[in-house]
């Protein structure tokens, strides 16, 4: 389905897999010393030490209950975006198997195109069984199939169970369409979500520029028995949870509106890796209230590795003189998902640079508040220029 973010970190994740890079011993034995960094950092005096407490206390008094994340939190309650929901898997199995041409017709006037597409992209229902057998066949027979199948059954009873109530999506996927209407407003937002089941083959997805589509299969949660079949890496399973939807439908608003694809292999690093960080930028403007963990998709302590690690990563990029080397596999090991990345550390997440280029992207943010959009991001700013206008320098 296109612009799944869930299929296609997994697509991207085989990729990945099967295509490994071995790191050259020379360079993990450099990742070891950068990462390993210096623990003595002269400040031994005690009163030093007190002066800087003093100092922190005072900064936090001034600051008071403000937030360092108060930027993004821009009033969006004048701007109207109600998200209307359907729930396409509870349509499809109230079908009558006995009159499917009647119960068809009455999907295609509820969902227009999406029930074909449903049918023959998603589902892949009346297509050829194999590459030997090449002839299509009518679909119906595999609708049928499928309304009958207990199995299939017991997972949409699964999925009904656990999403007998989603408002707490709906209200997700409003609260993002009222920022983008507030950031993009002469584009169109989403206007309404569609729920289905596709046996596991698809997360959260834009149908053209105005539906968002959630298979909610693929988030049942990370002890779900029946992804253990399917071999779903732990660092995949973990994110097959409620709390990952919206994040995930908001990535693939941005696919749909700026399809900026970290992998070009006419690009150096820099280019993939601020294309990363314009992505994550653009998710946390559309979800402020969103943990940065979430976003991205790590837990609390990869995100503290990342934060603590910051200034080595970025002397090792450096060092390495990886930012302008325009090597597709070098993008694809610092931006593709993984349980770590390659080159860098065990104790390291995946696309540690998405992360980095996350932070350059902020930095240059910041420092041209009030001057540049975030359209004019998107749009108008090239990654050496967002790279130069950064001065970014993490310590």
């Amino acid at each position: 389905m296109a612009n799944s973010s869930t299929s296609s970190a997994l697509r991207y994740m085989l990729i990945a897999l099967s295509t490994s890079v071995r790191v050259p011993t020379n360079r993990k034995r450099s990742a070891q010393r950068v990462f390993r960094g210096d623990t003595n950092h002269g400040i031994n005096s005690t009163s030093s030490t007190l002066r800087y407490i003093l100092i922190a206390l005072v900064a936090a008094s001034l600051a008071g209950c403000s937030s360092g994340d108060s930027w993004k939190k821009v009033d969006v309650s004048a701007i109207p975006a109600p998200v209307h929901t359907l729930r396409f898997e509870q349509d499809l199995y109230a079908m009558d198997t006995n009159n499917l041409m009647g119960s068809e017709q009455a999907l295609i006037a509820k969902y227009g195109s999406f029930y074909p597409y449903y049918v023959t992209q998603i589902m892949n229902w009346g297509q050829p069984n194999n590459r030997i057998d090449t002839a299509r066949h009518d679909p119906h027979i595999d609708i049928e199939a499928f309304l009958r199948n207990p199995s299939d059954r017991s997972l949409y009873d699964t999925v009904e169970k656990q999403y007998k109530d989603i408002s707490d999506i709906q209200k997700g996927i409003s609260g993002m369409a009222q920022h983008f209407k507030y950031y993009f407003p002469k584009k169109r937002t989403v206007t309404t979500l569609y729920t289905f089941i596709s046996e596991f083959g698809n997360g959260a997805a834009t149908y053209g520029d105005t539906i968002i589509c959630v298979g909610l299969d693929m988030y049942l949660g990370d002890k779900y028995i029946y992804y253990g079949s399917f071999d779903f890496p732990e660092f995949m399973k973990r994110k097959l949870r409620r709390e990952y939807i919206v994040p995930n439908a908001t990535e693939a608003l941005y696919n749909e509106h700026f399809d900026k694809t970290a992998y070009n292999a006419e690009l150096p690093l820099i280019e993939a890796i601020i294309n990363e960080g314009k992505k994550y930028y653009f998710m946390e403007c559309m979800l402020p209230e969103t943990p940065d963990s979430l976003l991205i998709g790590y837990t609390s302590v990869q995100e503290e590795w990342c934060r603590k690690s910051e200034g080595s990563i970025w002397k090792y990029f450096n060092e390495q003189d990886l930012l302008y080397k325009v090597n597709f596999m070098e993008q694809k090991r610092y931006t593709s998902d993984g349980p770590t990345t390659g080159g860098m550390p065990p104790e390291s997440p995946g696309k540690v640079g998405s992360w980095v280029g996350w932070q350059i992207v902020r930095k240059f943010m910041k420092n041209n508040s009030g001057k540049v959009s975030l359209d004019d991001l998107m749009n108008k700013y090239t990654a050496k220029q967002i790279l130069s206008l950064a001065n970014y320098k993490p310590k």
